[in-house]
Formats: C-alpha cells, sequence, structure tokens
C-alpha cells in the first residue's frame, strides 16, 4: 500500500518548488483548512505604497504596468543653496536658503520598459508626458543587461566600486528641490511599465516557478508585483483569488483555468468490494460551518484609480462571522475582482462538503486535482488524496464549482489624484510701470510677468543679465495672466471713455482666464491691462472661445500711459494682478537704461529672455494736461493747466490732491520754429506773461508759437504739455 499526498507528488515531480507549490494546491483544494485561522492571506499590498530605505527590504519584480514605491538604496545629505535679492535703500537684502538632495530608489528586480507618472507624497510629481512638476534631474534605468553605471553614483563611490545593478529597474533623482515638501525626501511611488499590453498570468506563474509550472490560460491582469520569500509566497494570494488551477503532471506541473475543459472530468461507479471483500460504501462528511468565512474581500490595485488601492467583497448570509481578505498584488479592474471575491466565496463553503469513496482508477482518473462525478450524484468533486490499492483506490474529495458567470457590476470608487497639468514652455513680459498705489516708490518700478503654455507651470528662476555677469533674483510670484491682441487695436484718447474699441485676447491656454468685470471701467476694481506699454481699464470681457476674451467699455491711458500709440495684431498683453507679478529689486534702474531678464521654468530647454527701455513712469510725474493759452485785453498771456499726479489718480471729494513731488513747480518754454525763445518757472498750474516781456522777445504779429509745459519731479521731469498760439 502506497499512500500518495499532494506535496509528495509535487516533490517527487517538481523538486522542492514543486513540493511547495504542491501544499499551495492542497490548500488551494482544501479550502476549509488554509482558511482556518488567518484572517490574512498574502503580503500586505501596502508595502508597494510605503517608500523604504531599510536593509534587506524586498523589492518586487514587476509584471506588466504596476505602481510601486520602491527602496531609497542611495542618497547624499540635503544641499544647502543660499542665495540674496531684493534689496534697496529702504530694505535690506533677504537671505534665501533652499534645500535639495540627490538618491537613488530600486524599482523592480526585473527589468521594466519604462516609467510613467511618479507621484510624491501623493502629488503628481511627473506627469505622464514625462514632465516634472518640481525641478529636478532624472535618469531611469530599465534594468536589462547593457544597463551602464549611473554617473551621478560612480562620481560619489570609489573607482570601480558602483555596480550597474543589472537586472534591478532604479530611478536616479540628481538636486531634486525639496521646498515643496518640507525640506525632505518626499515618499515617491512610480508607475511601471514592464510592458506596454496586459500580462498573460502563465508568463507570470512560469517566471516566478522558473517554469516549473506551465499551461494555457486566458485570464490576463494589468499588472503585477511578485514578492515573497518563496514561490509559494508569491503565488499563494494568485490561487486564493483568480479562477485557475494548479495540478501535478508528468512534466512539472499544470495550469489551467478554472473551468477548462482539458481538465477530465468522468464519472464513476464506486468500487463496492474486491474479490470477496466488502469496501466502504461511499459517505460524504460535513464540516462546521465555522470553517468557511462568512466574507471574503480582496484588496488589489485599481487601474481606474492611477493603481490606488481597492477592495471588493463577496457576503455570506447566515450565522457564521468569520471574516478572509486576500492581499493580491496585482492591478485588476473592479467587476472582475468582485466576481473573483465571489467565486473563492462559494468555493470555500462547497469545500465544507467532503466525500469519501473508493473507485476504480486509469489514465483519465489517477491524480490529485482530477474532477469527476458519482452515478447517480450530480455535484462535481474534485480529488484530494488518493490511496492507492490493488485495483482501486480510496479516494478523498471535495465539492468543486466547475462552472460560474460572471456580473460583471462593480465600483471602483472615485478617483481623486492629482490632475496631470502640463507645464509648457515660459512666456516673460517685463514692463516698466507707473507708480498705481499710495507707495511712493524712490526708483522705476520694473515687474516681471511670467507663465507657462500649459496650465501645469507654477513658477520660474528670475536672473538678471549684465554682460558675462548673471545676478539670481529668485522664483516668479504666482502665475501672470498673459496673452496677446488677436487683432489691432486703434490709439483712443485717454480724456473720454472708449466705447467704439472691442478688442479681442486670446490667452496663453484654455485654463486661464479674465475677470469678467463690473460693467464700469472707473470703478476702483476694474480690471487693468497692461496692452504694449498702454494700461487699460475694462468694463466687460466676454468669453468668445476657448482662449478668446471680447473687451468692452474701456478706460484708454491709465495712470499717465496716455501717449501710446497704436496697437499691433499680436502685441503682447498681462493682467495686472500685485499678487502674479514680480518686482524686480535689489538691481541700479536708471532712466535710459536697458535691462534683460532671463526666467527658466522647468519645462524649458534654455532660459527665456525679456528686455525693457527703462522710462522710470513710477518716479516720472504725468504730463500736465487741459492746457489752454488766452491773449488778455492789456496783450499779455494767459496760460492754465491741470497736473496730475503719479501717486494718486482718482478725485474723489472734489478737492485737489496733495503734490507727492514736494515743492510743486512747472518748467514753461516759449518756442517759435523750433527756437526756444524764454523760459519761466512757476509754483502754481497757472502763468501769465505781460505785454511787456513778450514785446521784449520781438515776435512778428501772425506767427505761430509754442508753450512747453513741464512738471518738475522730485526724480525726474514730466513729458511736456504743447500749447499752440497764434499772436
Amino acid at each position: 500500500m502506497a499512500t500518495v499526498i499532494l506535496t509528495a507528488v509535487g516533490t517527487a515531480i517538481g523538486g522542492p518548488i514543486g513540493g511547495a507549490l504542491g501544499a499551495i494546491l492542497g490548500q488551494q483544494i482544501d479550502r476549509s483548512v488554509l482558511g482556518s485561522g488567518k484572517p490574512r492571506e498574502g503580503a500586505r499590498i501596502k508595502e508597494l505604497d510605503v517608500q523604504t530605505s531599510s536593509y534587506g527590504t524586498q523589492i518586487p519584480a514587476v509584471y506588466g504596468a504596476m505602481r510601486v514605491a520602491g527602496t531609497v538604496f542611495w542618497s547624499t545629505d540635503l544641499i544647502e543653496r543660499r542665495t540674496k535679492s531684493g534689496s534697496s535703500k529702504s530694505r535690506p537684502a533677504t537671505v534665501n536658503y533652499s534645500y535639495s538632495v540627490s538618491f537613488a530608489v530600486a524599482l523592480s528586480s526585473r527589468p521594466v520598459a519604462r516609467v510613467g507618472r511618479i507621484w510624491a507624497d501623493g502629488n503628481l510629481l511627473r506627469g505622464a508626458a514625462g514632465d516634472f512638476k518640481t525641478e529636478t534631474g532624472f535618469r531611469f534605468h530599465s534594468g536589462y543587461g547593457d544597463q551602464p553605471v549611473d554617473p551621478l553614483l560612480a562620481s560619489a563611490e570609489a573607482l570601480g566600486q558602483n555596480p550597474a545593478y543589472r537586472d534591478m529597474a532604479y530611478a536616479v533623482f540628481e538636486d531634486l528641490q525639496l521646498a515643496d515638501f518640507g525640506n525632505r525626501i518626499p515618499s515617491l511611488t512610480f508607475e511601471l511599465f514592464e510592458r506596454e499590453v496586459p500580462v498573460p498570468l502563465m508568463d507570470i506563474v512560469n517566471g516566478c516557478s522558473a517554469g516549473w509550472i506551465s499551461g494555457p490560460s486566458s485570464i490576463v491582469l494589468a499588472g503585477f508585483a511578485a514578492q515573497g520569500g518563496d514561490c509559494r509566497a508569491v503565488l499563494q494570494p494568485l490561487l486564493a483569488s483568480l479562477p485557475f488551477t494548479v495540478s501535478p503532471s508528468a512534466e512539472g506541473m499544470k495550469l489551467a483555468d478554472w473551468s477548462a475543459t482539458s481538465d477530465v472530468t468522468v464519472s464513476s461507479d464506486p468500487v463496492v468490494k474486491v474479490g470477496n471483500a466488502p469496501l466502504d460504501r461511499p459517505s460524504q462528511v460535513r464540516a462546521a460551518k465555522n470553517q468557511a468565512p462568512a466574507m471574503i474581500s480582496i484588496r488589489h490595485y485599481e487601474p481606474e484609480r492611477d493603481f490606488q488601492a481597492g477592495i471588493q467583497s463577496s457576503r455570506r448570509t447566515g450565522t457564521a462571522r468569520n471574516e478572509l481578505q486576500i492581499e493580491l498584488a496585482a492591478a485588476v479592474n473592479a467587476p472582475l475582482v468582485r466576481n473573483y471575491a465571489d467565486l473563492q466565496l462559494l468555493q470555500r463553503w462547497r469545500n465544507l462538503n467532503g466525500y469519501e469513496v473508493a473507485l476504480s482508477t486509469g489514465p483519465e482518473l489517477s491524480k490529485v486535482g482530477d474532477r469527476f462525478s458519482i452515478a447517480g450524484n450530480s455535484a462535481v468533486l474534485r480529488i484530494t488524496g488518493i490511496e492507492h490499492q490493488r485495483g482501486f483506490a480510496k479516494i478523498t474529495a471535495s465539492e468543486w464549482v466547475d462552472t460560474f458567470t460572471l456580473n460583471l457590476i462593480a465600483d471602483p470608487g472615485r478617483n481623486l489624484s492629482d490632475p496631470d497639468l502640463v507645464i509648457g514652455e515660459t512666456h516673460l513680459l517685463l514692463a516698466d510701470l507707473p507708480a498705481m498705489g499710495n507707495v511712493d516708490p524712490e526708483s522705476a518700478v520694473i515687474v516681471a510677468a511670467a507663465a507657462g503654455s500649459g496650465p501645469g507651470w507654477r513658477r520660474a528662476a528670475l536672473s538678471v543679465i549684465d554682460g558675462d555677469t548673471v545676478i539670481e533674483l529668485g522664483g516668479t510670484n504666482g502665475v501672470s495672466t498673459l496673452g496677446q491682441l488677436v487683432e489691432e487695436l486703434p490709439v483712443h484718447s485717454a480724456m473720454v471713455l472708449d466705447l467704439s474699441n472691442q478688442p479681442v485676447i486670446r490667452l496663453l491656454h484654455e485654463a486661464m482666464t479674465l475677470p469678467p468685470g463690473s460693467g464700469d471701467p472707473l470703478a476702483f476694481d476694474a480690471p487693468i491691462l497692461w496692452i504694449d506699454g498702454e494700461i487699460i481699464r475694462y468694463g466687460n470681457a466676454a468669453k468668445i472661445g476657448p482662449r478668446d476674451y471680447r473687451l468692452s467699455q474701456l478706460q484708454r491711458g491709465c495712470f499717465g500711459t496716455g501717449q501710446s500709440l497704436i496697437h499691433s495684431a499680436n502685441a503682447d498683453i498681462f493682467l495686472i494682478e500685485a499678487e502674479n507679478v514680480t518686482r524686480i529689486e535689489g538691481i541700479p534702474t536708471p532712466a535710459g537704461a536697458v535691462l534683460t531678464v532671463e526666467a527658466y521654468g522647468l519645462a524649458d530647454n534654455l532660459p527665456i529672455a525679456d528686455t525693457v527701455s527703462i522710462q522710470g513712469y513710477a518716479i516720472t510725474p504725468p504730463a500736465p494736461v487741459h492746457g489752454q493759452a488766452d491773449k488778455l485785453a492789456d496783450g499779455a498771456i494767459a496760460l492754465n493747466w491741470i497736473r496730475r499726479e503719479r501717486l494718486v489718480f482718482a478725485w474723489a471729494d472734489g478737492a485737489d490732491v496733495p503734490s507727492s513731488e514736494g515743492l510743486l513747480e512747472f518748467s514753461i518754454a516759449l518756442s517759435l520754429n523750433g527756437i526756444v525763445l524764454a523760459n519761466w518757472t512757476s509754483v502754481e498750474a497757472a502763468l501769465v506773461i505781460d505785454a511787456a516781456s513778450l514785446a521784449l522777445l520781438s515776435i512778428p504779429a501772425g506767427s505761430a508759437i509754442q508753450f512747453s509745459i513741464v512738471q518738475q519731479g522730485r526724480f525726474a521731469r514730466s513729458a511736456p504739455l504743447i500749447i499752440e498760439m497764434t499772436i
């Protein structure tokens, strides 16, 4: 008499690996034993979510597409950088400190084709297009046999001491900026693609068993992360979750789908006696209900939710209370997992029905795992043990769910992942702005308005270029709203509202918006645009396309910029918002100088530059307006004009605003045919030139003369107001 149990069969055919798989199969078939006292099966899939740096941490072998955290196996200390910015007479320089780090992360213990998205602390660090949302250098090593040594790791270690880590996929971050992560290495997860299409189950099983398990299967997975101390640990959660079987065969172990027709099902009559010796009649043994779980939950990775962990459960009503959770480190859609849970729960309850029977054996029914039915009994049984004797075998078996129907209904849950926004190339505009508030600047107000061609752009580093000298200014503030004129905008007087022109503005991308306006361009909160040097307030902005807005109700030439000329199509614009533009400070900005600034964003191959010719509008009084020259009865000429204030442009209470220049002073020049004949100074917005003074100038009667009126400021002189008259 020889008793053959499954583990022994596996060992005889497949060596130690076969023995381990035999034990798996035994547990697969006898679900009641496998489930007893074990609330969880498989390694916790959370281990794939948490980045580690401990010695001895297992590196998963990735198949298909998966999201893993990996293990940091090399790192530098924090790298500190110190920069100065923003110094001026009224404010000392600000010292800024930034930190970065370089490190390497092991991702897969077998080669993979590429890395996709990367998350840092749950937020997107690298998009699907390969664009990084935070500044860093990055290299990915796929793990193939020709993998070179990483240059950064090689330079940090002794000559010849750094391996190429072939057969291991890993990533290297060089100078990852840590400002977004609290000056620490963030917890990273990586989207890996071992291949671009789903992976067949047979590839996973064959690879994990070193070829001892083979056979066809229709099951495919989006991805799988093989981890565990041995082949059994790797395959146990697969066997406990998916609808396939493993049986011993002459070549090793055979893989087959749950209800594959190649797995022979025969109908046999029991053997009731051998010769004259009677045998026990077939008997059924019913195990206690507490041997089967009341609920099975399968935790998995959900491809529809960026490979975040999901769970699907199947519950059975009744008195049983024990539950089983299976950790399946595979990427599978929720409906399939729900159906797998239903099948596994049903099978574990069918396992409670055990049978003992004596049968004649032959080639079609000779090994553990074969299926059969007893004549007169419709239940399909699967052999769990065989005791061979002469002419027959005593068989133990349990009921088997031979067929099942997939009911593909399950909710994967909401995906709350960070949106993958393209950064795009940086766009930069420099502008020399007037003083638009009550703060009296002591130098020109030069601002940088910057944004990207994609909605993911957040900042860029700014530098002033002075010949061969580069002066770092730090980063930009916020994201400016940038665009261009679609059509030409004619010149218009700054003295009256422009109700005729309705320019169309095209913004950089569809995510940018313009404030709609309140309908009144004179309102204190009316939106303000810079258009190629002219400042315009608008009352209305109507969206007429994905990126296009039509403006109406315009106040032109605001804050003393009324001398602007016609604006051509494609003229640059930006929305003036204090929080979203960056003032260039700590750099000399004398009138007449040309300033060049470079911006360098994450998606830029080269820095983006712009220049501005400094006029110093913020420290220059606006030109006087509403000039009038009247000839009096006694032959004198009376000049009158209205001054304008460079800090305050409202006249709210009917009283004149005080001068921000200290002493109010105007210079008046009289010219004939371009030649200045006389100069006067006035401390008020008026001047009377008596007849005697005019007579001394010997101006021929009927001549056309010009008066040029300039306000003297603390830092600069205004543009002239020209008054013409004939005497």
